[in-house]
């Protein structure tokens, strides 16, 4: 008895596992990930159900991922994105339905013996023609192939010698060889159904013959010189498009299916009818459906099925983009024909063409110019290379001719067979000339600029001989468009303090346009030291000098508002742009108006309470009331004695705290180290480990109004000039009144044809500062949705890491370890 239950058993294990056996082998052949799904079921072959949700064959926690003809495998992976994998263990990793080699041998079905399997071929009972047209669909096609690579209007499908011309000599003309006849072949003629002289092969109108006028008689239809056909709509070419939209009015259009409405006779570049089964660019849409079947599509679910790499043209929120151009149709010129960047009005969304650039302005092309950034110095010495060079006489000890002897070299001599008769009347230009009157020479030249005294409209000023108007006798200046970019740093000419220097952008006065740098300097009270040595005031410890603080006894309130001024300033602004009485500078959803329903309702934006939502509160280890995102002492309460009460540390006022390191301030750095024991470290990566509130310097050089113009050549010291070649060398911020052709009446640097304002200068502020009006607003668009408006945002598409380190700046930062 019991053997027979020892057998029994046996054979129930043997049963099992040939089970388990078969089983493998099942999974292995039609369930690829072994999930229990099988393959004709699984929508994620490649991927194992964890069968936690649906029983689809995908994790439940799989990502989103595109997958156009569903076989499992991405589209950024699939080699053939829009035709299902063959999963048959033969390259099923590539996405496309290929034949392992061991299908490819023996008995396939293909029920047509056109040798395409049945399971490729589209029309597994009608045999495929083997004519060069899509010949692995497996279909008969009953067109024929237009490419003639001998171009002998023969098609290579049909031609006997597709790369030789045929001979048409009325002998074979249809095997497309070129070939001779014999003498006792019969001539054979070609049909001319009407008559007209034209054999079939070659008359377009087979039932209308030419009428012979000398305008298009080969066609073979009647045509009326220049002007139309017989036909009721004008055609000169009579292929079939109207003059108006025909791009070649005197070719015909050849019919090849390649832009057949162009009306030209346009050759395919490809095997365009082959091209259901080629992808060029290797995008995964077939050339036939392909836009643009040599640039490959940027797939970002926008228009993705017509081939042609595309962008969503869609700009922040409620902004458009209409041609694409980058520049908001808000502001944009020609808002439906995109900007040629060029370097030339970029900003203004039109197209243009750059013209002969000269960007010094000094008469040289900028292709000819070796210093195209900086203006030649003409001084008859290298005049032609376009750089501010200089000839020193003490050089190789060569002196400069002097062929009158006045002591003037020919270099500045503008008379040189005369000799300066020194006078005290314009003894620098080495001419003789009588005070006020006229010079010995023949014509009246007061300023001896060589424009005769009828023609001179400055006689007293000098001609300035720059190829701009050298003939009206007055030291005018080309004038310049305030949107050029001369030293292009990004910043216009009209706002670029250095209009020829580039910006150096190390988030330090950035905007100015200028090359500046920070200096290193230590700090005492009201006093910097500079590592030149010299003292830079600063009284109130604002952090902007005392020589360009205009309240230099009261500190700024830095909020992102007129900061460089140094005077304490508040953002006067009552703009409420979705009207919830709520102002935009302090509503976090300006554009999304509040639903005042007792929650949140001083945030803005329009939120709801759901009394069955879980109230998530922020764990307080140390139960004080400052939860432990903000506390730096976890495991100790504050006190709460008015001293750095919000730092959730127990403190003594200006002593010490409970800790074991003494750091009355609270800024990381003990009070051994600490030179400011009762101020907190500015932590800017400037002497950071000083304990001190410091800035960093700039270097000022002499030159209070930071305008490139030393003080003691600057009759503005304290007032920036403004760079409009006008009077640029005086330091004072003046405007062009004498320029011709410039016009502008408010002397804020923008032409009065463009200026929306011309009688009221532009505030320059960040805010539509091309527009020449006056703004006083600030921008509450928030890129980035930080909460802080991209106008003061460091990193406008960067949201800030809120962690009480440099919160203000809108940069996403970290704690530096130890701090």
């Amino acid at each position: 008895m019991k053997i027979r239950y020892v057998f029994g058993f046996l054979l129930l294990v043997v049963t099992i596992l040939a089970s388990v056996s078969s089983f493998s082998a099942y999974g292995d052949e039609d369930d690829l990930d072994n999930d229990g799904v099988p393959n004709e079921r699984d929508h994620c072959p490649n991927l194992q159900e964890d069968y936690s949700s649906e029983i689809d064959g995908c994790p439940s926690e799989h990502k989103v991922y595109h997958d156009f003809d569903n076989d499992g495998i991405e589209d950024s992976d699939d080699l053939c994105p829009k035709y299902k994998e063959t999963f048959n263990k033969y390259q099923d990793e590539d996405g496309c339905p290929d034949a392992a080699p061991e299908e490819r041998v023996g008995e396939v079905p293909d029920l047509d013996k056109d040798g395409i399997p049945d399971n490729f071929d589209s029309c597994p009972s009608r045999a495929e023609t083997y004519n060069g047209i899509l010949d692995l669909d497996g279909c008969p096609d009953d067109y024929i192939v237009t490419t003639d690579t001998d171009s002998d209007g023969l098609p290579d499908s049909i031609d006997a010698c597709p790369e030789l011309s045929e001979t048409y000599n009325r002998y074979l003309d249809e095997d497309g060889c070129p070939d001779s006849p014999d003498e006792s072949v019969d001539a054979y003629e070609f049909p001319d159904i009407d008559n007209d002289r034209v054999d079939d092969r070659w008359d377009q109108c087979l039932d209308q013959a030419e009428n012979y006028n000398g305008y298009l008689d080969w066609d073979g239809c009647p045509d009326t010189f220049g002007s139309e056909n017989t036909g009721v709509i004008l055609d000169a070419d009579r292929d079939g498009i109207p003059l108006g939209q025909d791009l070649c009015p005197t070719e015909r259009e050849r019919y090849n299916g390649y832009l057949d409405g162009d009306g030209c006779p346009d050759s395919v570049t490809f095997d365009f009818f082959l091209s259901g089964l080629f992808d060029s660019d290797y995008d995964g849409v077939a050339d036939i459906n392909d836009s643009c079947p040599l640039i490959p599509e940027n797939y970002n679910n926008n228009e993705d099925d017509d081939g042609c790499p595309d962008s969503i043209e869609w700009i922040g929120r409620g902004t458009y983009d209409s041609d694409g151009d980058g520049l908001s149709d808000v502001i944009d010129l020609c808002p439906n024909v995109p900007e040629t960047f060029n370097d030339y009005y970029d900003e203004d969304g039109c197209p243009d063409e750059l013209p002969e650039a000269d960007y010094d302005l000094d008469g040289i092309p900028n292709y000819l110019d070796a210093c195209p950034e900086l203006s030649e110095t003409y001084n008859r010495y290298l005049d032609e290379d376009g750089c501010p060079d200089r000839f020193y006489e003490d050089r190789i000890l060569y002196e400069l001719p002097d062929v009158d002897n006045d002591g003037i070299d020919d270099r500045w001599d503008q008379c040189l067979d005369q000799a300066e008769n020194y006078n005290g009347y314009l003894d620098w230009d080495g001419c003789p000339e009588e005070i006020g009157a006229e010079n010995i020479g023949g014509d009246l030249d007061f300023d001896d600029d060589g424009i005769p005294l009828g023609q001179d409209l400055c006689p007293t000023e000098r001609e300035r001989y720059n190829n701009y108007q050298d003939e009206d006798g007055c030291p005018d200046f080309a004038p310049h468009d305030s949107l050029v970019d001369f030293d292009r740093d990004g910043i216009a000419g009209t706002l670029d303090a250095c209009p020829y220097q580039k910006e150096t952008y190390n988030k330090y006065q950035d905007e100015d346009g200028c090359p500046d740098k920070f200096d290193f300097y230590f700090q005492l009270p009201g006093l910097k030291i500079t590592n030149e040595g010299r003292t830079v005031s600063d009284t109130d410890g604002d952090g902007v000098f005392d020589e360009v603080d205009l309240c230099p006894n009261r500190p700024e309130t830095m909020n992102g508002f007129l900061d460089e001024d140094g005077c304490p300033d508040e953002i006067r602004s009552f703009i409420d742009s979705d009207r919830d009485t709520i102002i935009d500078i302090i509503d976090e959803c300006p554009e999304d108006p509040e639903i005042f329903n007792n929650y949140q309702d001083e945030d803005g934006c329009p939120d709801r309470f759901y009394e069955d939502r879980i109230l998530y509160e922020f764990p307080d280890v140390d139960n004080d009331g400052i939860d432990d995102r903000w506390d730096q002492c976890l495991d100790q309460a504050e006190n709460y004695n008015g001293y750095l009460d919000w730092d959730g540390c127990p403190d003594t006022r200006a002593a010490e705290n409970t800790g074991v390191i003494l750091d009355p301030d609270y800024d990381g750095i003990p009070i051994g180290q600490d030179l400011c024991p009762t101020e907190r470290e500015r932590y800017n990566n400037y002497q950071d480990e000083d304990g001190c509130p410091d800035f960093a310097p700039h270097d000022s050089l002499a030159d209070s109004d930071l305008d490139g113009i030393i003080d003691t050549a600057d009759s503005c010291p304290n007032v920036k000039e403004t760079y409009n070649r006008y009077q640029d060398e005086d330091g004072c911020p003046d405007s062009v009144v004498s320029e011709k052709g410039f016009i502008d009446s408010d002397g804020d640097g923008i032409h009065d044809a463009r200026d929306w304002c011309p009688n009221q200068p532009e505030t320059y502020n960040g805010i539509l500062d091309l527009d020449g009006c006056p703004d006083d607003y600030i921008s509450s668009y928030d890129f980035d949705s930080d909460g802080l408006p991209d106008a003061i945002d460091a990193c406008p598409e960067a949201s800030e890491t809120y962690n009480r380190y440099q919160d203000e700046d809108g940069c996403p930062d970290e704690i530096p370890i130890g701090q």
